[in-house]
């Protein structure tokens, strides 16, 4: 099941998609999450991504907007993402 505000089968697709990622902090987590971010969506998805560092700077909240074709883009997308060691939460 996923993890969402929205049920990706009420959506209309294609439509944009807010993905939140929670992560701990550092430049390689990052760079693991923006390369599955890139495989299920494109450059410009991982450009216009914005993140923002907790309190204490041990974990960040990355948001990237994907234009979702289906439900199983966005379920596979979801997978990968939590398949990645230092990934929290998907949103």
């Amino acid at each position: 099941m996923l993890a969402s505000m929205t049920d990706p089968e009420l959506l209309t697709f294609p439509c944009d998609y807010p993905i939140k990622v929670m992560l701990r902090a550092g430049d390689e987590l990052r760079v693991h999450v923006d390369a599955v971010m890139a495989r299920h969506s494109s450059a410009e998805v991982i450009a216009a991504a914005t993140a923002r560092p907790s309190a204490q700077g041990n974990f960040s909240a990355v948001t990237y907007t994907i234009r979702a074709r289906d439900a199983g883009q966005i379920a596979a997308l979801f997978a990968d993402l939590k398949d990645i060691p230092g990934v929290l939460m998907v949103l």
